[in-house]
């Protein structure tokens, strides 16, 4: 959609786990996602049927001492039912290849420890804004130009990225309105680009194309240099077109991105006042810790995949 929701830009971290009724999240959710009150328990109903019916998940479906599914609570199903529009195929398929992703890239899972990913954090190579922009979304700040190759492993600067994701899908608003993306490519060389090999853009371009249940609405890559070409090529082939089309190239000229994205918002290699704030959502992601224990053991588990 097109349409600019009227919408406080604050907006603290995180908001989880709380419905967000009345306008315009009531408009939003309708204009996305298809979500509509009057349906939303029947297809809850229909996607714990398929998931407690579908053989894929069997080994996932442990117990509780109450005989209680363990692993897909009521706010989970809603996350993914989301990330379908509330279809139910669209969302089956999301879980199944969220799943999957875990399963081929079980190198970056066994990073999923972000107390020890202090390397990552101190160069502020992603975050999360405590703004949204004026559809609503949350603002994701991506920098691989600033990755130092030298002390920190590609699994490490993705499973860093995977906690930032994590972190974002669990916050209701995020999932219905979405993430904006501002990828800045400034001192992306070749470095970095020896270090990415096809099994990484599988797995960069999967978090794009429905292997997340999390929708990202719009892509500014910014300051891409000669080299980010190679890069955008390897990619092209595992991009879907929607992908494709909610990716804006900006180059140097940041006029159409500060539309987007409010300056104060970016650091000074975007235009922006200096540099980026990210310490609420690093402080978030250390203590979901436990979460990405969950994930980890999830990822043994789906071998019949």
């Amino acid at each position: 959609t097109t349409e600019i929701y009227t919408l406080s830009l604050h907006d603290a971290l995180p908001i989880c786990g709380t419905e967000v009724v009345g306008a315009p999240w009531d408009q939003i959710k309708l204009d996305l996602l298809n979500e509509r009150e009057d349906e939303r328990e029947e297809k809850i109903a229909f996607f714990l049927n398929r998931y407690r019916t579908d053989p894929i998940f069997d080994k996932l479906r442990d117990k509780d001492e109450k005989g209680q599914d363990k692993s897909m609570t009521r706010e989970e199903l809603i996350k993914f039912l989301r990330a379908g529009a509330w279809d139910i195929n669209a969302a089956i398929t999301v879980l199944k290849n969220y799943l999957q992703s875990g399963r081929q890239n079980t190198s970056v899972v066994d990073e999923l420890n972000p107390k020890k990913l202090d390397k990552v954090w101190m160069q502020k190579l992603n975050a999360i804004t405590e703004y949204r922009d004026v559809y609503g979304r949350r603002i994701y700040i991506y920098r691989p130009g600033s990755w130092d190759t030298s002390n920190t492993s590609i699994d490490e600067f993705f499973a860093s990225t995977f906690c930032m994701f994590e972190l974002m899908a669990e916050e209701v608003r995020t999932q219905i309105a979405g993430v904006t993306c501002v990828v800045d490519m400034a001192g992306f060389g070749f470095k970095h680009l020896r270090c990415i090999g096809l099994d990484q853009v599988k797995c960069g371009t999967g978090f794009l194309a429905g292997s997340f249940p999390l929708w990202i609405r719009r892509i500014h890559i910014v300051n891409n240099p000669a080299v980010f070409s190679v890069l955008h090529n390897m990619m092209k082939p595992f991009l879907e077109d929607r992908v494709k089309n909610n990716m804006v190239f900006h180059g140097t000229n940041y006029t159409e991105l500060h539309k987007a994205v409010p300056p104060f918002l970016l650091p000074q290699s975007c235009g922006g006042p200096g540099e980026i704030e990210d310490e609420a959502c690093v402080k978030l992601v250390k203590e979901m810790s436990n979460k990405f224990e969950d994930i980890w053991k999830m990822s043994t588990f789906t071998t019949a995949l």
